[in-house]
């Protein structure tokens, strides 16, 4: 296996989860993750977050400003291409929900309504973090400041589905050991289902599948690689829901 066919498959594994890969690709990093530890390890850990997806965020409406500038400037770019025969561009079959486009002018406006859709779901994704709409509550954390002297977590839970925990200043763990969320409820704690590893600059997000009913407090530790069925330290982060 070369170093970058590990590289392509690596980055295929999120599309691989939401199934948004076409048939062949898919069954190249089948193939891939058979033979490679590391992928299938990552793998593993963005299961629950991809499991979770469908019920993590409510519907938001975006205002209607946004829809108007988003379709004026679909109406700028055709405008401008003019209906020239340039060399259309292969967008993904899968971004275009299964059709694909041969016509310069539908290509811009495609791309553009995919950007639509992205802003959408962004604006959406900013008010639940917010705690701005659908009832949803954003906990503060309480933070071990001997462990994370400069680390920020935030916790956005709705009135159904998951609950998104988002962190900031974390340190970026080494060894393959993970951070891991834990549940506790009447007093025993039990794993929440959620794995997660920090960004170069500390960031990360995780999301809670199994949702918070009858949970007293949410907690996050540091673990090995793969996680643990009890924490082995106290909690770094916690916060009483």
């Amino acid at each position: 296996m070369s170093t970058v066919d590990h590289e392509r498959h690596s980055e295929d594994l999120g599309a691989y989860l939401l199934g948004a890969l076409p048939e062949l690709e898919a069954q190249m990093v089948e193939r891939h993750i058979v033979g490679c530890a590391e992928c299938k390890a990552e793998l593993e850990r963005l299961q629950p977050a991809a499991d979770a997806l469908p019920h993590a965020v409510d519907a938001y409406e975006p205002p209607p400003s946004l829809k108007r500038s988003l379709m004026e400037e679909v109406e700028r770019d055709v405008c401008a291409r003019g209906g020239t025969d340039a060399a259309p561009r292969l967008w993904p079959e899968w971004l275009l929900g299964g059709r694909l486009i041969a016509r310069p002018r539908l290509a811009a406006a495609g791309a553009i309504a995919v950007l639509v859709l992205g802003l959408a779901v962004g604006y959406g994704a900013d008010r639940l973090i917010r705690g701005g709409g659908g009832g949803t509550r954003t906990l503060a954390a309480h933070i071990d400041r001997r462990a994370l002297p400069g680390g920020s977590a935030e916790l956005a839970v709705p009135r159904h589905g998951a609950a998104t925990l988002r962190v900031r200043g974390l340190q970026v763990l080494r060894g393959g050991r993970v951070y891991e969320v834990w549940l506790e409820r009447a007093g025993a704690v039990s794993p929440a289902g959620a794995l997660f590893a920090v960004a170069a600059d500390g960031s990360g997000t995780a999301a809670i599948p199994a949702g918070l009913h009858g949970v007293a407090r949410v907690l996050v530790t540091r673990e090995r690689a793969g996680g643990a069925p009890q924490p082995t330290e106290p909690p770094i982060i916690s916060f009483r829901t």
